[in-house]
């Protein structure tokens, strides 16, 4: 039993090991040559590469009752650095030109989601439940026009 889930951990680090590879590899792609700018194509599949990469390690935490704080807690300091580093890691894509303002939009509203799931983090490190809940709520509800936005630029479902 102890074999098999041995066995199950080293393969699930060596797909994300692969997988981080094949994301770095398509940002180092469009980010190396200045002169020649991505594709709307190309710069989606970098948005795909790295979602495929923090996707499914965020689809792993499960989404907490806001009324257990303690999960709450739990929570957001399990997703607050994926989600740090998923938005750094898609920041350093290159959009083109046609996606240029919505995507600076798109990033703007994430950044703005990701400053409210911080507001959670501290407000549950002063145990103030109260604001905790209401932070918590506002990243969750600040998600479905982030998600519309990323839908008209065509970046993949479930959105980064």
């Amino acid at each position: 039993m102890r074999a098999l889930r041995g066995r199950r951990t080293l393969l699930g680090v060596a797909v994300a090991a692969v997988i981080a590879a094949a994301a770095v590899a398509v940002v180092l792609a469009m980010t190396a040559s200045s002169r020649a700018e991505p594709t709307r194509a190309q710069y989606l599949a970098g948005v795909a590469a790295v979602c495929r990469l923090y996707g499914p390690r965020l689809d792993r935490i499960r989404p907490p009752d806001v009324a257990e704080p303690a999960n709450v807690i739990d929570a957001v300091d399990r997703v607050l650095p994926l989600v740090r580093a998923q938005l750094r890691d898609v920041r350093a894509l290159v959009p083109p030109a046609e996606l240029r303002l919505r995507v600076k939009r798109w990033l703007a509203l994430q950044e703005r989601r990701l400053g409210k799931l911080e507001k959670a983090q501290a407000a549950g490190r002063r145990q103030d439940f109260q604001a905790l809940g209401i932070a918590y709520v506002d990243f969750a509800l600040a998600g479905s026009e982030t998600g519309r936005l990323a839908r008209e630029i065509g970046v993949p479902h479930p959105p980064c």
